[in-house]
């Protein structure tokens, strides 16, 4: 989905939440192969700001930078069609 809408403005980070091991969580980067930024909040300031207490949790974001909706687990139905929606809506003009 990132290398789909990329090229249209779409930017993708994922965030390690603070109680994620660090070793399991560079292994699924490199197994995955991730082609996006993946980062690590050790400290649990991103978790504290965004309120995150478990996970997943997703944020959109609008390019303006407004928190546009937040998704708490995974979203009911095919993740791939439920995301795209959402990112389509962002992207629209």
């Amino acid at each position: 989905m990132y290398e789909k809408y990329r090229s249209k403005g779409f930017e993708l980070l994922s965030v390690n939440a603070s109680w994620d091991k660090d070793a399991a969580a560079r292994k699924f980067v490199e197994e995955h192969r991730l082609p996006f930024p993946v980062g690590r909040d050790a400290s649990a300031v991103l978790g504290s700001l965004y309120r995150v207490d478990a996970t997943p949790a997703s944020f959109f974001i609008d390019t303006k930078g407004m928190l546009v909706e937040r998704l708490n687990g995974s979203p009911e139905g095919d993740l791939e069609s439920e995301f795209s929606r959402r990112i389509e809506k962002l992207l629209a003009p």
